[in-house]
Parts: C-alpha cells; sequence; structure tokens
C-alpha cells in the first residue's frame, strides 16, 4: 500500500492542533469564537480531512501564542497547559475580548462534557459545588454566578432540573428526571 504523505500530513496535523486546543482546555466553538474559523472547519482540521490555509494556521498559531512553524513540529511535544492559557488571556487581551464571554463558553463545553455524561448531577447539587468540583478536578475557577448562568441554558434545553432551596436566592441543580 503506497503511503500518502499529504493525507499522513494532514492527520498528523489535525492531531497536533486537537491535543493542543485539548491542553489548553479550549472547545471548537471557543476557537471559533477568537479567530472566526469555523467550528466545523476545525473539526474537519482536526479529523485530518481538511487542508486548511495559511491564513487559519497563522490565526491558531497567533491563539496559542506559538509560531506557525510550531504547529508543524509534529514530534515535538504539546506546550504546557499553563503556558498556553497564559498565552490565550495575552491574545484575548490584545483582542479587546471579553475573558467571561470567553469563559462561559468553555463552563458550557465543560458541563456538557464533565458533568451531563457522568453521575454528577444525579443528585441536586449548588452552583457553589459545581465550582468546587471545576476548581478540584480540571483546575478550571468560574465564578458561581457564571455557574447559575450557564445553567440557564442547560435549564431551557430540559436538560437540567432547577429546584428551589430554603434561601431563595440560591438553587440546586439535577440532571431533568425522565418521566
Amino acid at each position: 500500500m503506497a503511503i500518502n504523505k499529504e493525507t499522513d500530513s494532514l492527520i498528523l496535523f489535525g492531531q497536533r492542533l486537537r491535543a493542543i486546543r485539548e491542553a489548553a482546555n479550549l472547545s471548537q466553538e471557543q476557537i471559533h469564537y477568537v479567530t472566526g474559523i469555523s467550528q466545523s472547519h476545525i473539526a474537519r482540521i482536526e479529523a485530518g480531512v481538511l487542508n486548511t490555509g495559511i491564513n487559519h494556521v497563522s490565526r491558531l498559531a497567533e491563539l496559542f501564542g506559538l509560531e506557525d512553524y510550531e504547529l508543524f513540529q509534529y514530534k515535538s511535544p504539546i506546550p504546557d497547559s499553563e503556558l498556553l492559557k497564559k498565552n490565550i488571556a495575552k491574545f484575548l487581551k490584545s483582542r479587546d475580548i471579553d475573558p467571561a464571554v470567553f469563559l462561559k463558553k468553555s463552563l458550557v463545553h465543560l458541563i456538557e462534557t464533565k458533568l451531563l455524561p457522568s453521575k454528577f448531577f444525579s443528585s441536586p447539587r449548588l452552583a457553589k459545588e459545581i465550582a468546587e468540583y471545576f476548581k478540584e478536578k480540571v483546575n478550571a475557577e468560574f465564578t458561581t454566578s457564571h455557574i447559575s448562568q450557564a445553567m440557564e441554558g442547560f435549564v431551557k434545553k430540559g436538560l437540567v432540573e432547577k429546584l428551589e432551596t430554603e434561601k431563595k436566592s440560591k438553587f440546586q441543580y439535577r440532571k431533568a428526571q425522565l418521566t
């Protein structure tokens, strides 16, 4: 069987991009939000089925605080997660992008991928408990008000129930009960 160097390069590039994105704890949607590259385009790059242009490579490298060529160094180690996060913070600041809006997208992604599929919401949880979970398990800090805002979206989708507590200003959340 013949080796197709172009196809191999697309796959290797996609794998490296995904590894860097995951090390930075970003969703494809967040990358779309700050770079303008569509989420479906990013997914196809990561799957190794799309040969993207140099403009996209430059934008992605800039987001992560890397040089373009570093995205092509397939055998090199993935940059440190904390360094990537600092570089992304600099990128956001240079573009006057509100980190709270950016992090909210990250929070929604974390809830969708880490909490909803798990048994975490099988019992009611306060926003404070959710914040503590993320701080302990994924080293991500979110305010309880950001968590409450993000949870409202899941309540509207019918994925989570919002339960009143003794304190009128506090609510608990649990996975929606199937009837």
